[in-house]
Protein backbone atom coordinates (compact mmCIF):
# COMPACT_ATOMS: atom_id res chain seq x y z
CA UNK A 1 0.00 0.00 0.00
CA UNK A 2 1.86 3.08 -1.25
CA UNK A 3 -0.65 5.56 -2.67
CA UNK A 4 -2.33 6.79 0.52
CA UNK A 5 -4.46 9.39 -1.28
CA UNK A 6 -6.01 6.70 -3.45
CA UNK A 7 -6.90 4.61 -0.42
CA UNK A 8 -8.39 7.62 1.36
CA UNK A 9 -10.51 8.24 -1.76
CA UNK A 10 -11.60 4.58 -1.69
CA UNK A 11 -12.59 5.03 1.95
CA UNK A 12 -14.71 8.07 0.98
CA UNK A 13 -16.41 6.02 -1.75
CA UNK A 14 -17.18 3.22 0.71
CA UNK A 15 -18.58 5.73 3.21
CA UNK A 16 -20.66 7.42 0.50
CA UNK A 17 -22.25 4.05 -0.32
CA UNK A 18 -22.72 3.26 3.43
CA UNK A 19 -20.23 0.39 3.24
CA UNK A 20 -18.76 1.18 6.64
CA UNK A 21 -17.23 -2.25 7.28
CA UNK A 22 -14.94 -2.08 4.24
CA UNK A 23 -14.19 1.58 4.91
CA UNK A 24 -13.24 0.74 8.51
CA UNK A 25 -10.98 -2.12 7.38
CA UNK A 26 -9.22 0.08 4.85
CA UNK A 27 -8.67 2.79 7.49
CA UNK A 28 -7.00 0.23 9.73
CA UNK A 29 -4.87 -1.07 6.86
CA UNK A 30 -3.54 2.47 6.31
CA UNK A 31 -2.83 2.88 10.03
CA UNK A 32 -1.21 -0.57 10.36
CA UNK A 33 0.86 -0.52 7.18
CA UNK A 34 1.48 3.05 6.00
CA UNK A 35 1.06 5.78 8.61
CA UNK A 36 0.02 5.05 12.18
CA UNK A 37 -0.59 8.76 12.82
CA UNK A 38 -2.60 9.69 9.72
CA UNK A 39 -5.32 11.83 11.31
CA UNK A 40 -7.70 11.53 8.35
CA UNK A 41 -7.60 7.73 8.51
CA UNK A 42 -7.91 7.83 12.31
CA UNK A 43 -10.97 10.10 12.18
CA UNK A 44 -12.63 8.09 9.42
CA UNK A 45 -12.00 4.87 11.35
CA UNK A 46 -13.77 6.53 14.28
CA UNK A 47 -16.60 7.74 12.06
CA UNK A 48 -17.11 4.25 10.57
CA UNK A 49 -17.04 2.69 14.04
CA UNK A 50 -19.65 5.28 15.10
CA UNK A 51 -21.90 4.36 12.17
CA UNK A 52 -21.40 0.66 12.97
CA UNK A 53 -22.48 1.38 16.59
CA UNK A 54 -19.04 0.45 17.97
CA UNK A 55 -18.98 3.56 20.09
CA UNK A 56 -16.07 2.64 22.37
CA UNK A 57 -13.81 2.11 19.36
CA UNK A 58 -15.12 5.34 17.82
CA UNK A 59 -14.22 7.29 20.96
CA UNK A 60 -10.68 5.89 21.01
CA UNK A 61 -10.13 7.08 17.43
CA UNK A 62 -11.67 10.51 17.99
CA UNK A 63 -9.48 11.05 21.06
CA UNK A 64 -6.37 9.99 19.16
CA UNK A 65 -7.20 12.30 16.23
CA UNK A 66 -7.83 15.13 18.70
CA UNK A 67 -4.38 14.68 20.24
CA UNK A 68 -2.61 14.74 16.84
CA UNK A 69 -4.48 17.33 14.76
CA UNK A 70 -3.60 21.04 14.99
CA UNK A 71 -6.59 22.35 13.02
CA UNK A 72 -9.33 23.95 15.16
CA UNK A 73 -11.93 23.13 12.51
CA UNK A 74 -10.99 19.45 12.67
CA UNK A 75 -10.77 19.47 16.47
CA UNK A 76 -14.33 20.85 16.57
CA UNK A 77 -15.49 17.97 14.37
CA UNK A 78 -13.82 15.36 16.61
CA UNK A 79 -15.37 16.96 19.70
CA UNK A 80 -18.77 16.96 18.00
CA UNK A 81 -18.69 13.23 17.31
CA UNK A 82 -17.41 12.53 20.81
CA UNK A 83 -20.43 14.45 22.06
CA UNK A 84 -22.70 12.32 19.89
CA UNK A 85 -21.17 9.17 21.41
CA UNK A 86 -21.69 10.49 24.94
CA UNK A 87 -25.28 11.32 24.00
CA UNK A 88 -25.84 7.70 23.00
CA UNK A 89 -24.31 6.62 26.34
CA UNK A 90 -26.78 9.07 27.99
CA UNK A 91 -23.82 10.82 29.60
CA UNK A 92 -25.32 14.25 29.06
CA UNK A 93 -22.86 16.34 31.08
CA UNK A 94 -19.91 14.88 29.13
CA UNK A 95 -21.86 15.35 25.91
CA UNK A 96 -22.53 18.98 26.80
CA UNK A 97 -18.82 19.72 27.38
CA UNK A 98 -17.93 18.24 24.00
CA UNK A 99 -20.57 20.27 22.14
CA UNK A 100 -19.49 23.43 24.00
CA UNK A 101 -15.91 22.82 22.86
CA UNK A 102 -16.99 22.13 19.27
CA UNK A 103 -19.10 25.30 19.14
CA UNK A 104 -16.34 27.42 20.69
CA UNK A 105 -13.85 26.17 18.07
CA UNK A 106 -16.20 26.60 15.11
CA UNK A 107 -19.30 28.80 15.54
CA UNK A 108 -20.09 28.60 11.81
CA UNK A 109 -21.29 24.99 11.96
CA UNK A 110 -25.01 25.00 12.75
CA UNK A 111 -24.98 21.35 13.86
CA UNK A 112 -22.74 22.20 16.80
CA UNK A 113 -25.25 24.83 17.94
CA UNK A 114 -28.09 22.39 17.27
CA UNK A 115 -26.67 19.65 19.46
CA UNK A 116 -25.63 22.10 22.15
CA UNK A 117 -29.27 23.20 22.26
CA UNK A 118 -30.57 19.63 22.20
CA UNK A 119 -28.33 18.67 25.12
CA UNK A 120 -29.42 21.62 27.24
CA UNK A 121 -33.02 20.63 26.46
CA UNK A 122 -32.39 17.01 27.50
CA UNK A 123 -30.73 18.10 30.74
CA UNK A 124 -33.69 20.45 31.30
CA UNK A 125 -35.01 20.52 34.88
CA UNK A 126 -35.39 24.33 35.02
CA UNK A 127 -36.36 27.34 32.91
CA UNK A 128 -32.74 28.51 32.68
CA UNK A 129 -31.66 25.36 30.81
CA UNK A 130 -34.71 25.43 28.51
CA UNK A 131 -34.08 29.08 27.63
CA UNK A 132 -30.38 28.35 27.07
CA UNK A 133 -31.38 25.45 24.84
CA UNK A 134 -33.59 27.76 22.78
CA UNK A 135 -30.75 30.28 22.46
CA UNK A 136 -28.57 27.69 20.70
CA UNK A 137 -31.44 26.08 18.78
CA UNK A 138 -32.33 29.48 17.31
CA UNK A 139 -28.68 29.89 16.25
CA UNK A 140 -29.08 26.64 14.28
CA UNK A 141 -32.07 27.87 12.26
CA UNK A 142 -31.34 27.53 8.58
CA UNK A 143 -30.94 23.76 8.62
CA UNK A 144 -34.12 21.83 7.91
CA UNK A 145 -33.80 19.21 10.62
CA UNK A 146 -36.77 17.69 12.44
CA UNK A 147 -34.71 17.58 15.64
CA UNK A 148 -34.33 21.37 15.58
CA UNK A 149 -38.09 21.97 15.56
CA UNK A 150 -38.79 19.04 17.88
CA UNK A 151 -36.56 20.30 20.68
CA UNK A 152 -37.52 23.93 20.15
CA UNK A 153 -41.13 22.81 20.54
CA UNK A 154 -40.26 20.70 23.57
CA UNK A 155 -38.54 23.65 25.29
CA UNK A 156 -41.50 25.93 24.61
CA UNK A 157 -43.80 23.20 25.97
CA UNK A 158 -41.75 23.05 29.18
CA UNK A 159 -41.82 26.86 29.41
CA UNK A 160 -45.64 26.76 28.89
CA UNK A 161 -45.39 28.76 25.65
CA UNK A 162 -47.91 26.40 24.12
CA UNK A 163 -48.69 28.21 20.87
CA UNK A 164 -44.97 28.35 20.01
CA UNK A 165 -44.60 24.70 21.06
CA UNK A 166 -47.39 23.64 18.68
CA UNK A 167 -45.91 25.72 15.84
CA UNK A 168 -42.47 24.06 16.11
CA UNK A 169 -43.72 20.55 16.81
CA UNK A 170 -46.04 20.67 13.78
CA UNK A 171 -43.02 21.66 11.64
CA UNK A 172 -41.01 18.78 13.09
CA UNK A 173 -43.83 16.35 12.34
CA UNK A 174 -43.98 17.48 8.70
CA UNK A 175 -40.27 16.63 8.36
CA UNK A 176 -40.48 13.33 10.28
CA UNK A 177 -43.94 11.84 10.63
CA UNK A 178 -42.88 8.68 12.43
CA UNK A 179 -41.26 10.19 15.55
CA UNK A 180 -43.31 9.03 18.53
CA UNK A 181 -41.85 11.68 20.86
CA UNK A 182 -42.89 14.57 18.61
CA UNK A 183 -46.40 13.12 18.53
CA UNK A 184 -46.37 12.73 22.32
CA UNK A 185 -45.20 16.31 22.87
CA UNK A 186 -47.91 17.56 20.51
CA UNK A 187 -50.53 15.50 22.31
CA UNK A 188 -49.33 16.74 25.70
CA UNK A 189 -49.33 20.37 24.50
CA UNK A 190 -52.84 20.16 23.05
CA UNK A 191 -53.93 18.49 26.30
CA UNK A 192 -52.44 21.41 28.26
CA UNK A 193 -54.54 23.91 26.29
CA UNK A 194 -57.68 21.72 26.61
CA UNK A 195 -57.97 20.84 22.91
CA UNK A 196 -58.77 17.25 23.73
CA UNK A 197 -59.63 15.92 20.27
CA UNK A 198 -56.21 16.97 18.93
CA UNK A 199 -54.51 15.68 22.08
CA UNK A 200 -56.20 12.29 21.69
CA UNK A 201 -55.25 12.14 18.00
CA UNK A 202 -51.53 12.74 18.61
CA UNK A 203 -51.26 10.62 21.75
CA UNK A 204 -52.92 7.73 19.90
CA UNK A 205 -50.49 8.14 17.00
CA UNK A 206 -47.59 8.20 19.46
CA UNK A 207 -48.72 4.84 20.87
CA UNK A 208 -49.04 3.35 17.38
CA UNK A 209 -45.40 4.27 16.80
CA UNK A 210 -44.16 3.05 20.22
CA UNK A 211 -46.60 1.11 22.37
CA UNK A 212 -44.39 0.61 25.44
CA UNK A 213 -43.95 4.26 26.42
CA UNK A 214 -45.09 4.97 29.97
CA UNK A 215 -45.83 8.69 29.58
CA UNK A 216 -47.98 8.18 26.49
CA UNK A 217 -50.21 5.64 28.22
CA UNK A 218 -50.37 7.77 31.37
CA UNK A 219 -51.36 10.91 29.46
CA UNK A 220 -54.00 9.20 27.38
CA UNK A 221 -55.34 7.50 30.51
CA UNK A 222 -55.70 10.88 32.26
CA UNK A 223 -57.28 12.34 29.12
CA UNK A 224 -59.91 9.58 28.97
CA UNK A 225 -60.70 10.23 32.63
CA UNK A 226 -61.29 13.93 31.92
CA UNK A 227 -63.69 13.17 29.08
CA UNK A 228 -65.52 10.60 31.28
CA UNK A 229 -64.35 7.46 29.48
CA UNK A 230 -63.66 5.63 32.75
CA UNK A 231 -63.24 2.11 31.31
CA UNK A 232 -60.75 3.27 28.67
CA UNK A 233 -58.98 5.36 31.30
CA UNK A 234 -58.51 2.38 33.59
CA UNK A 235 -57.24 0.22 30.72
CA UNK A 236 -54.64 2.84 29.73
CA UNK A 237 -53.50 3.48 33.31
CA UNK A 238 -53.20 -0.28 33.90
CA UNK A 239 -50.99 -0.45 30.81
CA UNK A 240 -48.88 2.44 32.12
CA UNK A 241 -48.50 0.68 35.49
CA UNK A 242 -47.38 -2.60 33.85
CA UNK A 243 -44.81 -0.70 31.79
CA UNK A 244 -43.54 1.05 34.94
CA UNK A 245 -43.03 -2.36 36.58
CA UNK A 246 -40.60 -3.24 33.78
CA UNK A 247 -38.23 -0.45 34.88
CA UNK A 248 -36.92 -2.53 37.79
CA UNK A 249 -33.33 -1.82 36.71
CA UNK A 250 -33.95 1.94 37.07
CA UNK A 251 -35.58 2.42 40.47
CA UNK A 252 -35.38 6.23 40.39
CA UNK A 253 -37.35 6.38 37.15
CA UNK A 254 -39.75 3.69 38.37
CA UNK A 255 -40.38 5.76 41.50
CA UNK A 256 -41.12 8.80 39.32
CA UNK A 257 -43.63 6.73 37.32
CA UNK A 258 -45.52 5.55 40.41
CA UNK A 259 -45.61 9.06 41.87
CA UNK A 260 -47.34 10.18 38.64
CA UNK A 261 -49.70 7.21 38.74
CA UNK A 262 -50.64 7.80 42.38
CA UNK A 263 -51.51 11.40 41.46
CA UNK A 264 -53.59 10.23 38.47
CA UNK A 265 -55.44 7.43 40.33
CA UNK A 266 -55.91 8.30 43.98
CA UNK A 267 -58.07 5.25 44.75
CA UNK A 268 -55.83 2.58 43.17
CA UNK A 269 -53.97 0.76 45.94
CA UNK A 270 -51.43 -0.79 43.53
CA UNK A 271 -49.89 2.62 42.80
CA UNK A 272 -49.22 3.21 46.51
CA UNK A 273 -48.04 -0.37 46.97
CA UNK A 274 -45.40 -0.10 44.23
CA UNK A 275 -44.52 3.42 45.33
CA UNK A 276 -43.80 2.01 48.80
CA UNK A 277 -41.73 -0.82 47.34
CA UNK A 278 -39.66 1.66 45.31
CA UNK A 279 -38.95 3.69 48.44
CA UNK A 280 -38.02 0.47 50.29
CA UNK A 281 -35.55 -0.49 47.56
CA UNK A 282 -34.06 2.99 47.81
CA UNK A 283 -33.80 2.48 51.60
CA UNK A 284 -36.13 5.40 52.29
CA UNK A 285 -37.97 3.31 54.86
CA UNK A 286 -40.13 6.00 56.46
CA UNK A 287 -41.63 6.92 53.09
CA UNK A 288 -41.92 3.25 52.20
CA UNK A 289 -43.97 2.35 55.28
CA UNK A 290 -46.18 5.44 54.80
CA UNK A 291 -47.21 4.41 51.27
CA UNK A 292 -47.45 0.69 52.06
CA UNK A 293 -49.88 1.42 54.90
CA UNK A 294 -51.77 3.75 52.57
CA UNK A 295 -52.05 0.94 50.02
CA UNK A 296 -53.46 -1.39 52.70
CA UNK A 297 -56.04 1.20 53.76
CA UNK A 298 -57.18 1.91 50.18
CA UNK A 299 -57.22 -1.78 49.28
CA UNK A 300 -59.42 -2.68 52.23
CA UNK A 301 -61.82 0.10 51.22
CA UNK A 302 -62.06 -0.44 47.45
CA UNK A 303 -60.70 -3.88 46.50
CA UNK A 304 -61.09 -7.55 47.32
CA UNK A 305 -57.38 -8.30 46.72
CA UNK A 306 -55.31 -9.26 49.75
CA UNK A 307 -52.45 -7.23 51.16
CA UNK A 308 -49.79 -9.93 51.49
CA UNK A 309 -47.19 -8.00 49.46
CA UNK A 310 -47.61 -4.81 51.50
CA UNK A 311 -47.33 -6.80 54.75
CA UNK A 312 -44.26 -8.58 53.32
CA UNK A 313 -42.42 -5.31 52.69
CA UNK A 314 -43.43 -3.71 55.98
CA UNK A 315 -42.24 -6.86 57.74
CA UNK A 316 -38.95 -6.77 55.83
CA UNK A 317 -38.40 -3.07 56.69
CA UNK A 318 -39.02 -3.73 60.38
CA UNK A 319 -36.65 -6.72 60.22
CA UNK A 320 -33.93 -4.55 58.67
CA UNK A 321 -34.55 -1.91 61.36
CA UNK A 322 -34.25 -4.56 64.12
CA UNK A 323 -37.89 -4.00 65.14
CA UNK A 324 -38.42 -7.72 65.55
CA UNK A 325 -41.85 -7.72 67.22
CA UNK A 326 -43.26 -5.57 64.41
CA UNK A 327 -41.43 -7.71 61.84
CA UNK A 328 -43.05 -10.86 63.24
CA UNK A 329 -46.51 -9.25 63.18
CA UNK A 330 -46.35 -8.23 59.52
CA UNK A 331 -44.42 -11.25 58.22
CA UNK A 332 -46.95 -13.61 59.84
CA UNK A 333 -49.79 -11.65 58.21
CA UNK A 334 -48.07 -11.90 54.83
CA UNK A 335 -47.57 -15.67 55.10
CA UNK A 336 -51.17 -16.18 56.25
CA UNK A 337 -52.49 -14.34 53.19
CA UNK A 338 -50.10 -15.98 50.72
CA UNK A 339 -49.59 -19.46 52.10
CA UNK A 340 -49.60 -21.09 48.65
CA UNK A 341 -46.38 -19.33 47.62
CA UNK A 342 -44.09 -19.51 50.62
CA UNK A 343 -40.83 -17.72 50.19
CA UNK A 344 -37.72 -19.15 51.87
CA UNK A 345 -36.47 -15.62 52.64
CA UNK A 346 -39.59 -14.50 54.46
CA UNK A 347 -39.45 -17.67 56.55
CA UNK A 348 -35.78 -17.02 57.30
CA UNK A 349 -36.52 -13.43 58.39
CA UNK A 350 -39.38 -14.68 60.51
CA UNK A 351 -37.22 -17.40 62.06
CA UNK A 352 -34.42 -14.94 62.76
CA UNK A 353 -36.87 -12.46 64.29
CA UNK A 354 -38.24 -15.15 66.64
CA UNK A 355 -34.65 -16.14 67.50
CA UNK A 356 -33.81 -12.57 68.47
CA UNK A 357 -36.98 -12.45 70.57
CA UNK A 358 -35.78 -15.67 72.31
CA UNK A 359 -38.76 -17.67 71.01
CA UNK A 360 -36.56 -20.54 69.87
CA UNK A 361 -39.29 -23.09 69.15
CA UNK A 362 -41.05 -20.78 66.68
CA UNK A 363 -37.65 -19.84 65.26
CA UNK A 364 -36.93 -23.51 64.51
CA UNK A 365 -40.33 -24.11 62.91
CA UNK A 366 -39.86 -21.25 60.43
CA UNK A 367 -36.18 -21.89 59.78
CA UNK A 368 -36.88 -25.54 59.01
CA UNK A 369 -39.63 -24.51 56.57
CA UNK A 370 -37.17 -22.11 54.95
CA UNK A 371 -34.63 -24.92 54.65
CA UNK A 372 -37.23 -27.21 53.08
CA UNK A 373 -37.72 -24.61 50.34
CA UNK A 374 -34.00 -23.93 49.80
CA UNK A 375 -31.86 -26.71 51.19
CA UNK A 376 -28.47 -25.24 50.26
CA UNK A 377 -28.88 -21.89 52.04
CA UNK A 378 -25.78 -21.63 54.22
CA UNK A 379 -27.00 -18.99 56.69
CA UNK A 380 -30.10 -21.02 57.53
CA UNK A 381 -27.96 -23.96 58.73
CA UNK A 382 -25.89 -21.56 60.83
CA UNK A 383 -28.95 -20.00 62.47
CA UNK A 384 -30.58 -23.36 63.14
CA UNK A 385 -27.33 -24.51 64.79
CA UNK A 386 -27.32 -21.40 67.02
CA UNK A 387 -30.97 -22.00 67.91
CA UNK A 388 -30.29 -25.62 68.99
CA UNK A 389 -27.33 -24.38 71.03
CA UNK A 390 -29.66 -21.97 72.86
CA UNK A 391 -32.01 -24.89 73.51
CA UNK A 392 -29.12 -26.97 74.88
CA UNK A 393 -29.28 -29.65 72.17
CA UNK A 394 -25.57 -30.12 71.40
CA UNK A 395 -26.10 -33.09 69.06
CA UNK A 396 -28.40 -31.10 66.80
CA UNK A 397 -26.07 -28.12 67.07
CA UNK A 398 -23.13 -30.25 65.87
CA UNK A 399 -25.22 -31.73 63.03
CA UNK A 400 -26.21 -28.32 61.60
CA UNK A 401 -22.93 -26.51 62.26
CA UNK A 402 -21.10 -29.33 60.45
CA UNK A 403 -23.41 -28.95 57.46
CA UNK A 404 -22.86 -25.19 57.58
CA UNK A 405 -19.07 -25.66 57.46
CA UNK A 406 -19.31 -28.14 54.55
CA UNK A 407 -21.45 -25.76 52.50
CA UNK A 408 -19.20 -22.80 53.38
CA UNK A 409 -16.15 -24.73 52.21
CA UNK A 410 -17.86 -25.63 48.91
CA UNK A 411 -18.86 -22.01 48.39
CA UNK A 412 -15.29 -20.82 49.01
CA UNK A 413 -13.91 -23.36 46.52
CA UNK A 414 -16.44 -22.20 43.93
CA UNK A 415 -15.42 -18.56 44.47
CA UNK A 416 -11.72 -19.43 44.09
CA UNK A 417 -12.41 -21.33 40.85
CA UNK A 418 -14.47 -18.46 39.45
CA UNK A 419 -11.68 -15.99 40.31
CA UNK A 420 -9.11 -18.23 38.62
CA UNK A 421 -11.26 -18.41 35.48
CA UNK A 422 -11.63 -14.62 35.44
CA UNK A 423 -7.85 -14.21 35.76
CA UNK A 424 -7.26 -16.65 32.91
Amino acid sequence: MKNIDKYLQDIDNYIHSSNYEDAFSLCNNILDNIDINNTEAIFKAGYCAYKLERYDIAMINFLKALSLDKSNINKAMYKYYMGRCYDIFNSLEDSLECFKSAYKLDKSNHYYALWLGITYAKIGANDYNYNLALLYLYKAFGIEDSLLYKYAGYCHMQLKSYSKAIEFLEKSMLLKKDDYLTRYYLGYTYFSVHIYDKALEHLSESLKLKDDEFNSWLSIGILYKIIDEEVLSEECLDKARNIALNYSDNIDYQLECFIKLSEAEENEYLNYLYLGICYAKLESYKNAVHYLLESIEINEKYSSDNNYLAYYWIGYINYIDSEYEEAVKYLEKSIKLNNDEENYLILFWLGDSYFRLSNYKKALVNLQKSLDLKEDEIETYKLIAKTYLELGDKDKYNEYITQYKILSRKENIKIIKNNDQLKR
